[in-house]
């Protein structure tokens, strides 16, 4: 690979990167008042669960709150998250278009794929040609630069 394919690629991975680490702030501040109104809600109507629900009612909250950030947000007109619309990022199909919710969801539930293989999917960016990572490709998606921003 020559180094001009490396400067072009280095900008786009530290800006998905920034990005993912503005929206895991953003959805982990909503994941953590959705917990805490939960747990309020249980004291106050005085309901006393084994620490085995309260984990699972717990993790379904966050992934809940997870998918719902992501698919709403990729899967509308803005095309991205907060924190990729910060950063000058649009996901988008293979031809430049608007995706639809369900291949939102689709992206969003292939992210699962790239943590269990330890994070190759996420590695394969480096050799996709079109910088892609596993869910990307299973998705046909592909982020980009918005023009405003490159």
């Amino acid at each position: 690979m020559s180094n001009t394919q490396d400067n072009q690629k280095f900008p786009i991975i530290t800006k998905r990167l920034t990005a993912w680490l503005a929206d895991s702030l953003i959805v982990g501040t909503f994941i953590f008042l959705a917990r805490i109104i939960f747990f309020a809600l249980c004291v106050q109507m005085n309901v006393h669960l084994a620490a085995g629900k309260v984990a699972m009612i717990s993790l379904a909250i966050g992934v809940a709150i997870a998918f719902a950030y992501h698919v709403l947000f990729e899967g509308s007109k803005f095309q991205a998250t907060p924190g990729k619309l910060l950063l000058g990022l649009t996901v988008t199909d293979l031809q430049g278009g608007q995706i639809s919710k369900s291949r939102a969801l689709a992206r969003h539930m292939s992210k699962y794929a790239s943590v269990f293989s330890f994070g190759i999917g996420y590695l394969l960016f480096f050799v996709s040609k079109k910088e892609q990572c596993l869910h990307d490709m299973i998705a046909k998606c592909i982020v980009v630069q918005t023009q405003a921003n490159s």
